[in-house]
């Protein structure tokens, strides 16, 4: 087998693993020796193709993967259209999906409300992973070493509330790491506020779901939009699908 073919193999099973398996396993599953398997996994994390989970020290599929094969990843997007539609018209505020490209968190998915907000963003659109809700909860699903990694050398502010503080950051992060949802207070746009959640899909995929709306309708409707969101966690399989039980 070629450098290449080993290397996916390995991908593959770590993205079926979930962050389960350890390199053992990964030697066992893919039939390659121990010492082969733990050089190609480090040359993987040296691209982010693959992180090291925080429990039971395997490995998941990291930011740099997503960026090759992204019209098929898009297909996995469709599954949560229905997800975005419910929650937009539960809200009435836009609704946004995003996933990791790189050290960047870009928007693949948008359900727009009634409200008037229409033109904060677009899909396709990429943000910095420390100045968006929807990075935060995608970053504090990795360890805070990997997170050190991925954040830029040095924290742009895009308003006043940016966080450009490493280590105040990490502590933001690990606040989000205990209920699974972030806050972006006017730390990006002035005047719009955001709270998002993670879900991740039958491939492994970290997903950003985020509340966009005014910061004066947030500020007054934010309770609404963490109950939403903290039912959301609850009522979605796998797979990006709601269960039918929670689908009205």
């Amino acid at each position: 087998m070629s450098i290449f073919g080993r290397a996916t193999t390995i991908l593959n099973i770590v993205a079926e693993g979930r962050g389960q398996l350890s390199l053992t396993d990964l030697s066992q599953r893919s039939g390659l020796p121990r010492s082969s398997v733990h050089r190609i996994i480090q040359e993987l994390e040296r691209e982010y193709f693959v992180i090291r989970t925080s429990s039971a020290g395997g490995y998941s599929l990291g930011p740099g993967v997503l960026k090759f094969g992204m019209n098929s990843h898009l297909q996995l997007v469709a599954g949560m259209r229905p997800v975005l539609t419910s929650l937009a018209r539960a809200v009435n505020e836009n609704v946004e999906l995003a996933i990791f490209s790189g050290r960047e968190v870009v928007v693949v998915d948008q359900v727009s409300s009634t409200a008037r907000l229409q033109s904060v963003t677009q899909v396709g659109k990429s943000f910095s992973l420390h100045g968006s809700c929807i990075g935060k909860v995608l970053l504090a699903q990795l360890p805070d070493w990997k997170v050190r990694e991925v954040l830029p050398t040095v924290l742009q502010a895009h308003t006043s509330k940016t966080i450009t503080d490493v280590d105040r950051f990490l502590a933001e992060l690990a606040e989000v790491r205990a209920n699974n949802l972030a806050f972006d207070h006017e730390e990006r746009d002035v005047g719009i506020s955001a709270v998002a959640t993670c879900i991740r899909n039958a491939a492994g995929v970290d997903q950003a779901v985020a509340i966009v709306a005014p910061t004066e309708r947030f500020d007054m409707l934010w309770k609404l939009f963490v109950e939403r969101l903290t039912k959301l966690q609850g009522s979605v399989d796998a797979r990006g699908v709601l269960f039918e039980s929670s689908a009205g």
